[in-house]
């Protein structure tokens, strides 16, 4: 039993948490690894959805993650506002579907413990998300933004090295992990979690060491067998190497994918100048959700962090949570008997 100061904070029994990665489905991956012991998160439904869409569909995955598990889950809303006012209110519309949620369903409110915040500042956000009595978490990637989230209120903060999947840094300033979590650990008073190339044991326990209290992982748990994906996005991971990712653009800075023909499509795209950003993000949207529901992981993009070439097969999310704990605790064991 590995426990740290995150699992009294969320109520789980492992400090692991499933990542957000939105606009891709995740309520029954959410589902099963809150029901493995770690905290499954759901992922916004797409970043251009109509405000009564997103509503919707937000309310009703938040309802199926309560009908699947008996343990604590989280949800993950993007908050940046570079693209414009009508994103804006989409925002708006699944911050407003989490608060109303809890508000009508007892057992929602209980198990709904987590709110995290990514991609953008969440000011406008901090004081409606105490008053609801949410846990709050916020990703950053750099040591100012860490202390600012800190300085605002947040409970906890995610730093999030450039390796990372999907949204990722903006080039060219990018921190990698393993230099990212140890300094944001110092700088700040509220607990850190580790996340960016972290898919086992040894990311794990590298994490614990760096002075993180848990990690946060996307692309371990995007190759699992429980996970909403087309089979296809999932070998996709399996089957990556090194160097087999890139970076494109995206909503709030840039994606790291995996090379495609539909990633260079979209580099192509954005180095002609020709499209506006919001047209950029429909381009990027379309291609991630037809690799994720359609499986064309050639035309579409396969989000991924570098840590893809470490997954060399699928697992179910038990067997992936567990395998961190148990050669965890060995390799824990292990570097002590080195004192």
């Amino acid at each position: 039993m590995i426990k740290t100061e995150l699992c009294d904070l969320l109520g789980i029994k492992y400090p692991i948490i499933q990542a957000g990665m939105g606009p891709l489905n995740t309520k029954k991956l959410a589902s099963a690894v809150s029901n493995a012991g770690g905290m499954g998160t759901l992922s916004i439904h797409h970043m251009r959805a109509e405000p009564p869409i997103a509503y919707k569909i937000y309310t009703e995955n938040i309802k199926y993650i309560v009908s699947h598990t008996k343990n604590n889950f989280a949800c993950n809303v993007p908050v940046g506002v570079q693209i414009g006012e009508t994103f804006l209110k989409t925002t708006d519309a699944y911050m407003n579907a989490i608060f109303d949620a809890r508000e009508e369903d007892p057992e929602v409110a209980k198990r709904l413990r987590l709110l995290i915040t990514s991609a953008g500042n969440p000011e406008r956000y901090i004081k409606r998300i105490k008053d609801s009595g949410l846990i709050h978490f916020h990703v950053v990637g750099s040591v100012r933004q860490a202390k600012k989230a800190e300085n605002m209120g947040v409970d906890a903060v995610i730093a999030s090295g450039f390796e990372m999947g999907g949204h990722t840094h903006r080039w060219p300033n990018v921190i990698h992990t393993f230099i990212l979590v140890p300094s944001v650990a110092d700088a700040v008073q509220i607990p850190v979690i580790a996340s960016g190339g972290v898919c086992d044991a040894k990311s794990f326990v590298a994490a614990l060491a760096m002075g993180a209290v848990g990690v946060q992982m996307g692309t371990r748990f995007g190759a699992t067998v429980e996970c909403d994906f087309h089979e296809n996005y999932k070998m996709a991971i399996v089957n990556a190497c090194e160097h087999g990712d890139t970076l494109c653009p995206g909503a709030y800075s840039y994606l790291r994918v995996i090379k495609s023909k539909g990633a260079q499509e979209a580099i192509k795209m954005a180095e002609s100048g020709e499209f506006s950003p919001d047209e950029m993000v429909v381009a990027a949207d379309k291609k991630l959700v037809i690799a994720e529901k359609e499986g064309d992981v050639d035309e579409g993009e396969v989000g991924a962090g570098q840590v893809c070439s470490r997954i060399h097969e699928l697992k179910t999310v038990s067997d992936v949570i567990q395998g961190i704990i148990k050669e965890g605790q060995e390799i824990i064991k292990n570097l002590n008997g080195k004192l």
